[in-house]
């Protein structure tokens, strides 16, 4: 990979950050490419016949935790925001299928701002903002920059099939460097959407009250304060 191409993945990635919630989810990391295939082609078949069906005939084909957990978001995400198909309880029902499985954090936390905007749509303010606070205590167990971070080219070149015994060291480096980089800008995306709508569902509720629901969530009171100070912050959006 050369610096050029470099630059093109950068200006996708960057571009994927604007636009709002995937309308699909695929799956899950382990899946099956077969598994995949299938997911899209259901999803295809959605838009076509207006329901859910063909995505919920897939989980009596694939089986594994993973999978299934997949399924679960990705029919939860249909009933969330899938014009035509919303059905809010639905989502509710399967996203809190999904989250009974061991999943990726970054799945995890999406899931929960999805589950709650659902509960919020179905006037559940309080288990709404339950999730909004679950998923921000998790962005504060990471130590995120206070703006939106710039992507740093790597400082040798980085070549596809390079002769040099080097570079496949540095293109994982620089790979594992960008795993990193690209789940930052997620969490500060994602905690920008948390104070948002917990900013929004919090009603009239005290930073007492709120530190109470927050002790039925987590039984570590050292990230309560910070969550306090963040839904009092004028939370200005991080990405330009």
């Amino acid at each position: 990979m050369n610096l050029r191409n470099i630059k093109a993945t950068v200006t996708c990635a960057v571009t994927l950050y604007h636009l709002p919630a995937l309308a699909q989810f695929l799956g899950l990391p382990g899946c099956s490419q077969e598994f995949y295939r299938d997911v899209m082609a259901a999803e295809k078949l959605v838009n076509q016949t207006k329901s859910v069906e063909p995505v919920i005939a897939l989980q009596k084909r694939y089986t594994n935790a993973t999978e299934q957990a997949s399924l679960e978001v990705s029919i939860g995400l249909d009933y969330n925001q899938r014009t035509g198909l919303v059905n809010h309880s639905n989502a509710v029902l399967h996203f809190t299928a999904a989250l009974k499985n061991d999943i990726p954090e970054k799945t995890f936390i999406e899931i929960l701002l999805w589950r709650g905007g659902s509960l919020e749509q179905l006037n559940n303010t309080n288990e709404a903002l339950k999730d909004y606070l679950r998923g921000l205590l998790a962005c504060t167990y990471y130590d995120l920059p206070g703006g939106w971070p710039e992507i740093l080219p790597p400082k040798l070149p980085i070549y596809v099939n390079s002769p040099d015994p080097e570079n496949p060291q540095r293109a994982s480096d620089y790979n594992l460097y960008r795993k990193h980089f690209d789940f930052q800008r997620f969490l500060l995306m994602q905690r920008y959407y948390f104070i948002d709508s917990a900013k929004r569902v919090r009603q009239d509720k005290s930073d007492r009250e709120i530190i109470e629901m927050l002790q039925t969530i987590s039984p570590d009171s050292s990230k309560f304060g910070t969550i306090i100070e963040s839904l009092k912050s004028e939370n200005k959006r991080p990405w330009p």
